[in-house]
């Protein structure tokens, strides 16, 4: 099970139809459940709800969009679309993140 993860940390599907899918991270509710958006076929006005147990936490977060979510401030899908391939190009350049 996943512990706490940050908003703008990245995720990855491990079980469902999206399964192999990347997410960031926007809100893990109180019901224990994580909202997750990639921008494109989960915008941020509709996120997918996930069970912590179904998803893969990496040791990456978008420092911008988490304060943005933090702040309440308006994050686009643009935005998250652009953070997630700058987060998913640091994992391909570093071996030592993909456990």
């Amino acid at each position: 099970m996943v512990g706490e993860v940050r908003p703008g940390q990245l995720v990855s599907s491990t079980q469902g139809r999206d399964a192999g899918r990347y997410y960031l991270v926007l809100h893990q509710s109180e019901d224990g459940f994580v909202l997750v958006t990639d921008g494109e076929y989960r915008g941020i006005e509709k996120p997918k709800k996930k069970n912590p147990k179904h998803i893969k936490v990496w040791p990456l977060v978008s420092e911008s969009i988490g304060a943005k979510l933090a702040s309440r401030s308006k994050v686009t899908n643009a935005e998250i679309m652009s953070e997630l391939a700058e987060l998913l190009k640091k994992l391909q350049e570093e071996p030592l993140l993909k456990g």
